[in-house]
């Protein structure tokens, strides 16, 4: 069986693959497959090596199954591991009229999938944070024989939150759910970022834009409401849909992959894009419609970097100045950049992504409530070492449509915003997309690694449930 990711940048050729239907025939696999090392993939929309698998393969959509439960007013779903989320959303509205408390851009992920690798929306915390419990499937350190373990608190479940695939294969998750509720979204532009942060406190569900060789912030102003769903609800789906989800993104994909002429592509950015976006049209609907957008439609590939937010602003504006490095619009950074990095040896390598790449798209930001797990990307650090433990942290995620040379160019660009941004502003990769940094570099990001190392080990102690580049983030610093 030989595929490729949602986003073609990774081949996984496995040894052996298998679609189990049951729980039981997954612990036959694990069986048959004593000392082999095992991983699992869901919808592969991920753009990460922690879906690489050289031995042998799970392929988990076919354990879906979605089971409500309403214990003490506490609304809950268990789930099976490969429910694509757009399914468990429609599942939980047919069968009790709920929803999740978080959604991401879009829902073409397995649960066990979004979950392994803290998707997260806009506004409040990611997905693995209302994970109640965990089933996952490993093996037994005495007898060496697979068997089924329930996850359901302490330091092994804020574990499982965010787990990598590192501690076994997961069968299935019980997550809170809510009722459902209805969102009230309009856009508005903003030329300073201080005042998108502010408008915060009346949509906190917004997630905003910077729109490249404008540089401008166009701000998707969302808010939970009381109201009805407008009349205009559904036009407002369709102009979303055919207007931004599809022209604006087929125009994008003529510019960098026909057209290709950097000049052209500022301009089309500066004059054409924004006007895609109708400004303060409020319109009511149900959550689901209003949060997730249609991303997946197109192939690309995508790094995210999380910040806290007293480094956002900052950081948004050394993203500024590297892209017009990389676009050639200009020389270098200003010089408080460039002794910062100076300081920590990245000089050169600003100079090494000078005029190579000019980028394409909307640079996507979300605010993300501090998850209460190990290393999802808004875990909080230790406070006695990190005075910003608690504070939310914002996604900020850079799209590429280009292909061959161009994609290579964003790679490299890539590399170096996800160094320097390590070194600058303590940015964290997401686990789920591009990630260039070494295990050493990442390990340091997350002041509660060495905990989740912990967990791991007792899980899985011969890293059965490891590949090359998760048993390298688990060695031992």
């Amino acid at each position: 069986m030989r595929t490729t990711n949602f986003g073609g940048n990774i081949e996984l050729n496995p040894r052996s693959f298998y679609m189990p239907e049951t729980e039981q025939e997954v612990l036959e696999i694990l069986d048959r497959h004593q000392g082999q090392r095992i991983r699992c993939i869901g919808r592969l929309h991920s753009w990460s090596k922690a879906i690489e698998a050289n031995d042998v393969l799970l392929d988990l959509r076919q354990l879906n199954h979605v089971r409500t439960a309403d214990q003490n007013h506490q609304p809950s779903v268990d789930v099976g591991a490969g429910c694509q989320i757009k399914r468990l959303l429609s599942e939980l509205e047919r069968q009790k009229n709920w929803t999740l408390p978080s959604l991401g851009l879009i829902t073409e992920q397995s649960v066990a999938g979004a979950v392994s690798t803290a998707t997260h929306g806009s506004g409040r915390n990611s997905l693995c944070h209302y994970v109640m419990s965990v089933r996952v499937a490993r093996y037994d350190t005495k007898t060496g024989r697979a068997t089924i373990t329930e996850i359901t608190e302490g330091a092994e479940l804020r574990a499982a939150r965010c787990s990598l695939g590192c501690l076994g294969v997961i069968l299935s998750v019980r997550m809170q759910c809510r009722s459902a509720y209805c969102v009230e979204e309009s856009f508005h532009e903003y030329a300073q970022l201080s005042e998108v942060v502010a408008a915060e406190e009346q949509f906190p569900l917004q997630q905003f834009f910077l729109i490249p060789w404008r540089w401008s912030y166009m701000a998707q102003h969302r808010r939970e409401s009381s109201m009805d769903r407008s009349a205009t609800a559904g036009l407002y789906r369709w102009y979303r849909f055919l207007t931004i989800d599809v022209a604006m993104h087929l125009l994008i994909l003529l510019l960098v992959r026909l057209i290709r002429v950097k000049s052209l592509i500022r301009l089309i950015f500066r004059r054409v894009i924004p006007t895609f976006v109708v400004r303060d049209w409020s319109v009511v609907d149900q959550s689901s419609p209003q949060l997730v957008m249609e991303h997946e439609l197109f192939r690309h590939i995508e790094l995210e970097l999380f910040v806290t937010r007293e480094r956002l602003e900052p950081a948004m504006q050394f993203v500024e100045q590297v892209l017009c490095v990389a676009g050639g619009t200009v020389q270098e950074v200003d010089n408080s950049f460039r002794n910062k990095l100076s300081q920590v040896g990245l000089e050169e390598d600003l100079s090494a992504v000078a005029g190579i790449y000019c980028h394409h798209f909307p640079i996507c930001i979300r605010k993300v409530l501090p998850d209460d797990a190990l290393i999802s990307m808004s875990s909080p650090g230790n406070a006695s070492a990190d005075e910003l433990a608690d504070s939310p942290w914002y996604a900020i995620t850079f799209t590429c449509y280009a292909r061959g040379k161009d994609r290579d160019a964003f790679e490299t660009v890539g590399r170096f915003l996800s160094r320097s941004m390590a070194s600058l502003f303590v940015a964290r990769p997401h686990w789920g997309k591009l990630c260039y940094l070494q295990p050493i570099e990442l390990r340091k990001l997350y002041p509660q690694f060495a905990a989740f190392r912990q967990v791991c080990k007792e899980y899985d102690p011969n890293g059965n449930f490891q590949n090359d580049w998760t048993r390298q983030l688990l060695e031992e610093a």
